[in-house]
């Protein structure tokens, strides 16, 4: 009887050019690919032509997928050639060896019938469904007992079995049984038999397509289809944005990035000019440029499927660098001679706004060159001209003349300095100029490969504009504008996260909080990795919306990610509380003050957790954490302890009142009982020393000066702004409460208002003031003077005694009581007070 003639398959495992070439080209021609084949040496070659060639990437891991899966012995390795129709030489080619897919044994026993291998086969493909399969061989009959913790889904389920058994082809199989149950019960929801030899008996081409298909058979038979839908469907918004903003700017500004950071590291004028090391920028602006023409290619075809041709790629770079570069060279050339007059020229001050001028970028500059620009700046194509303070109109013009009034080097300077800010100009518009040649180059190739429109150049330019003046409408206050300017930033340039945050953030002022989510949404679409907007959303929704388990799941899904920033676990923690969940809330406290400990907003966390105690009834460690909290930042815990209802028991308490009293941790306990007693002169003597204590302890707390060292004994001008609101407030309320609204600094400050009194100097005002309130008098000859600080009325009763006449200005000497020569602080001491609201019944 004669043998059968082996199949095409058959005859492809065996290595048959001729086959594989077949098989290749049912799958390939439908897509306008065209394949070759020849086989030699035990290395297979084939050749593909298209007139739009896939990524070389994606076209040869198909091929190594679906040979290494096809099991053919005689081939060894091949060598895959792209090219276009008509071309001589190769857009590409590339030369790999076959190995062994993993689990290739695997499935050569299960094809054999092992039930253990089919049992391994089955649950692996069943694993992502969280289904257990147990299986069983038994008079050709494979029987399968699926298991889960819910319900399965016999529709979903029974085809992606069917198809897994469909690659095993087990000859020893001629029926299969599937069964389902949840787990924990004893019999199946479902069961369904299928006759297995009509899986197997499926026509030649089929057979054939599954040949050519790896174990994972979807991600092999659509690879070629998902390539070229890419291309189609190509999201033209983002590839606008990654060339413009990720791609180009970060690779053409890197030159001047590197040398803002080096002049931020100099200190002299100088050393600023010498770390922008002019000589060598050309050559690097030329390496940047070279390192865009290696890359763009393949970073393109990496990321969209996007595939150029080296050769025009090529072209428009040489072309750039070559013919489109004289403009740049010059404004190089130029640079070059306003720096060497610089460094030519001696500067007899160099003030922090000179060298600011020299360094050449305000505050924030150098980051915005480092990729994507920060959400409230502009583009960084205005850095060097258009940030830098403007020439000589302002500061340094100012400066200038401050410096050289009357001095014939001044007209030097100024022209060494106006020099110097127009070639920084002019190379900041070349290197904007090259920057816009590069990307409507690149724009242009590939629509005219994929007909793909990119943004345009000007709709960036005009988008970064409209964004900041948004920021600047918002800055006054004209929040209606400022969302007008964001609106049409991102009409422009949909994918301008920036202009969504900053919108997200004037509606919040506007009190939408609902629409401000939106943004914030629409920002973190275009880039999920953003914290900002993040964080602004979960604060809205928490403290704002009181949602309080979206917050939850929303940071536990962050912190998972590893972003357990400051404003995260600060509203996860206030949520908890909200919930009533107090420990956990304290444990996630406790985690934010171990992580940011040396932060300076972390007296939050100690008042949370204050908060959270006095919920839980623990009174003694909320006065604990409260105290902590004051400690790391005074004013502003008790500014919010003093408004928090939850304290309202801890009022009455001793502690509390103590610590609430001053900022830098001065008791005040024993004026309160000289007071008390009426005891002025002694109460005014410990006034002064508690005010000298308080500004001891506020430069020792900010290491102005050391710990142990001793307590100033007088107040000058500089140390008088320094003593705490609260600690005046403390003091002035209990000299008013004790001497029937008589004595206190606000009664001072109001006399010398109503005199005429500002924080201007006037010494007919100061001495008016100083009759009114008994430190100014006659002597025996009739003529005035001021008394000595010691020197008052302390034995005059409390009904009779001058208003405003206590405190003493003892503060300004406290060994030293004469005052004269010291009255002036007067003004000083007035003008902090009106500047801590002591006095104003409204800050009051």
């Amino acid at each position: 009887m004669a043998q059968p003639k082996p199949n095409i398959l058959q005859l492809a495992k065996q290595g048959n050019p001729k086959a594989i070439a077949t098989i290749i080209n049912r799958q390939l021609e439908p897509k306008g690919i065209i394949a070759q084949v020849d086989l030699k040496d035990n290395c297979l070659q084939i050749l593909i032509e298209a007139i739009q060639l896939p990524p070389q990437h994606i076209i040869v891991e198909y091929f190594r997928k679906s040979f290494t899966n096809l099991g053919a012995t005689a081939i060894k390795s091949i060598k895959v050639y792209g090219k276009r129709p008509g071309e001589v030489f190769f857009d590409w080619h590339e030369l790999f060896d076959l190995v062994e897919a993993p689990g290739q044994e695997l499935f050569k026993m299960a094809k054999s019938g092992d039930i253990q291998s089919i049992t391994i086969v089955i649950n692996q493909c069943l694993k992502k469904q969280g289904i257990i399969a147990k299986v069983n061989l038994k008079d050709s009959c494979l029987r399968v007992m699926l298991e889960a913790q819910e319900a399965i889904n016999q529709e979903l389920i029974v085809p992606i079995l069917i198809n897994q058994l469909e690659n095993l082809t087990i000859e020893s199989i001629n029926k299969l049984i599937v069964y389902s149950k949840q787990t924990n019960e004893d019999f199946p929801v479902w069961h369904q038999e299928i006759n297995y030899n009509l899986l197997t008996n499926n026509s030649e081409k089929i057979v054939e397509s599954l040949a050519l298909v790896s174990i994972n058979e979807t991600e092999a038979k659509d690879i070629i289809n998902v390539s070229l839908s890419q291309i189609e469907n190509i999201d033209s918004v983002k590839l606008s944005n990654y060339l413009y903003y990720e791609f180009l700017q970060n690779r053409i500004y890197e030159p001047l990035s590197v040398r803002f950071k080096a002049e931020e590291e100099e200190n002299k004028i100088h050393g600023i000019v010498n770390a922008f090391n002019i000589s060598t920028l050309q050559e690097d602006i030329k390496l940047s440029i070279r390192q865009i023409e290696k890359q763009i290619v393949r970073t393109l075809e990496d990321k969209f499927c996007i595939t150029l041709d080296i050769n025009q790629v090529e072209r428009i770079f040489y072309d750039i660098s070559n013919y489109r570069f004289s403009n740049l060279k010059n404004a190089i050339k130029q640079m070059e001679t306003a720096i060497q007059e610089v460094l030519n020229f001696n500067f007899p001050e160099e003030i922090n706004e000179l060298k600011a001028f020299f360094k050449g970028a305000v505050e924030g500059a150098v980051d915005g060159l480092t990729g994507r620009i920060k959400f409230t700046e502009v583009i960084v194509g205005g850095v060097i001209g258009n940030l830098i303070i403007p020439g000589l109109g302002g500061v340094i013009g100012g400066a200038v003349g401050g410096w050289f009034a009357g001095n014939k080097e001044q007209k030097r300077m100024e022209e060494i300095i106006n020099k110097y800010d127009i070639a920084k100009t002019k190379l900041n518009e070349e290197f904007k100029i090259l920057f816009q040649n590069c990307y409507e180059d690149i724009s242009k190739l590939i629509n005219s490969l994929y007909k793909i429109n990119l943004i345009k150049y000007q709709y960036f330019i005009q988008a970064e504009e409209l964004n900041r003046q948004g920021i600047e409408s918002k800055n006054i206050k004209n929040l209606i504008e400022a969302i007008h300017c964001y609106d049409k930033a991102v009409s422009l340039n949909p994918h301008y996260y920036g202009a969504w945050c900053n919108k997200g953030w004037a509606l919040v002022l506007l009190g939408k909080y609902e629409e401000a989510i939106h943004a914030f949404d629409e920002s973190l679409k275009i880039n999920s990795e953003l914290i900002m907007p993040l964080e602004s959303k979960i604060m809205l929704l928490g403290y704002r919306l009181e949602q309080h388990e979206t917050v939850l799941l929303l940071c536990n899904n962050a912190i998972s990610k590893g972003y357990n920033t400051f404003n995260i676990l600060s509203a996860k923690s206030f949520s908890l509380y909200k919930l009533e969940r107090y420990q956990e809330a304290i444990e996630i406290c406790d985690i934010a003050i171990s992580i940011y400990s040396s932060s300076l907003e972390i007296y939050q966390f100690f008042i949370q957790k204050a908060t959270c105690m006095i919920w839980m009834e623990d009174s003694e460690l909320a006065l604990e954490n409260l105290k902590e909290a004051i400690t790391l930042n005074p004013e502003k815990s008790q500014e919010i302890i003093k408004v928090s209802p939850s304290f309202e028991n801890l009022k009455n308490d001793g502690r509390f009142i103590a610590f609430m009293e001053s900022s830098v941790g001065v008791d005040y306990s024993n004026l309160k009982k000289l007071l008390a007693e009426n005891k002025w002169k002694e109460a005014d003597i410990e006034t002064a020393k508690l005010m000298c204590l308080a500004v001891t302890n506020h430069d020792k707390r900010l290491n102005i000066i050391v710990k142990d060292a001793r307590a100033y004994t007088e107040l000058n001008n500089e140390r008088i702004v320094k003593i705490p609101a609260i600690d005046l407030n403390t003091i002035d309320k209990l000299w008013l409460n004790c001497s029937k609204g008589k004595f206190g600094f606000s009664v001072q400050k109001e006399i010398y208002q109503n005199l005429g009194g500002t924080k201007e100097f006037n010494g007919e005002i100061r001495d008016k003031f100083g009759v009114s309130v008994g430190w100014r008098t006659r002597n025996n000859n009739g003529n005035y003077f001021w008394r000595n600080s010691d020197d008052c009325h302390y034995y005059i009763g409390i009904d009779i005694a001058l208003r405003g006449h206590l405190p003493s200005c003892l503060w300004a000497g406290i060994n030293d009581v004469w005052f004269e020569n010291r009255r002036d602080r007067l003004i000083t001491f007035f003008y902090h007070l009106e500047a801590c609201g002591i006095g104003n019944i409204s800050k009051q």
